[in-house]
């Protein structure tokens, strides 16, 4: 019997069009598994006709594709009380579910970045992309899980994903408050308002107790600076629910918001990862 074939190309990493169609692929044959893992648990509970008994409950849903990827990833992860998390949430523990969905999240965020070619396509995007499916698709053993690790034994043979657990929060946000005059400007762009990139090559994660992680190595800005605690509460204080940040090469910190990436803070190079900004 012929060994299955990947579904996604791997691409050359030094072209930059091939990356990006190996990104786009891979965001669109997990959203693929992702719908026919939700078409099994929905036949299995609501019967084969499902989709159409879900349509007659609501007219405006008989004009949805569930397979087209934004529509799938957006019902998922942005409406907590969509009948299309049933399965999800049958395998899920309860106690999982907000950091579940907040990927999914992220993916979705990813998915706008890819698309419309608002992200430098290079090696490191790439891999973080494959991290944060891979992580999904494990939870859900999702087909795709085997894509994720052929990519990523092929970029990085030798490295294997290591679990990070979030530190506990020394300071509350609340009681540096008063510091954050330091990290803002009076001709600041409003919270939210669209960046359209270019992004530099790096990923960042900001979690709920304002510790800011750089996901390629795990190292913790707080770790690296005296400042990181009080710009941590200026972020999360802007974005309560934490998630993924962007960076552009002049300071700009992004983060999703709803259908977009915003902005959420401007940074000066000696307050952020050294050697992040030039």
């Amino acid at each position: 019997m012929s060994e299955i074939p990947m579904r996604v190309a791997k691409p050359d990493l030094l072209v930059e069009a091939q990356i990006n169609a190996a990104g786009v692929g891979l965001i669109n044959t997990f959203v693929a598994d992702l719908f026919a893992f939700i078409d099994k648990g929905m036949s299995k509970s609501d019967g084969q006709d499902w989709l159409v008994k879900l349509q007659a409950q609501d007219i405006k849903s008989g004009e949805v594709n569930y397979r087209d990827p934004s529509v799938l990833l957006k019902e998922i992860a942005k409406k907590g009380q969509s009948p299309l998390r049933k399965p999800i949430s049958s395998l899920v523990p309860a106690a999982h579910w907000k950091d579940f969905y907040n990927r999914l999240d992220e993916i979705l965020g990813e998915r706008h970045l890819w698309v419309h070619n608002s992200v430098k396509a290079d090696s490191e995007q790439l891999k973080s992309l494959v991290v944060l499916i891979n992580k999904v698709s494990w939870t859900l053993e999702l087909p795709v899980v085997r894509e994720c690790s052929e990519l990523l034994e092929w970029m990085n043979p030798e490295e294997t994903e290591v679990p990070i657990d979030t530190p506990e929060p020394e300071t509350s946000p609340s009681e540096l408050v008063a510091q954050l005059g330091e990290f803002t400007k009076d001709d600041e762009a409003a919270v939210g308002s669209p960046i359209l990139g270019p992004f530099a090559s790096y990923s960042y994660t900001l979690h709920m107790n304002g510790s800011i992680r750089y996901r390629s190595t795990d190292e913790l800005l707080e770790d690296l600076i005296d400042e990181a605690g009080t710009l941590g509460a200026l972020l999360i204080a802007r974005k309560p629910s934490g998630g993924r940040l962007r960076i552009t090469s002049d300071g700009a910190i992004a983060a999703y918001f709803g259908d977009s990436w915003g902005f959420l803070a401007q940074v000066e190079p000696q307050n952020w990862f050294p050697g992040h900004l030039s």
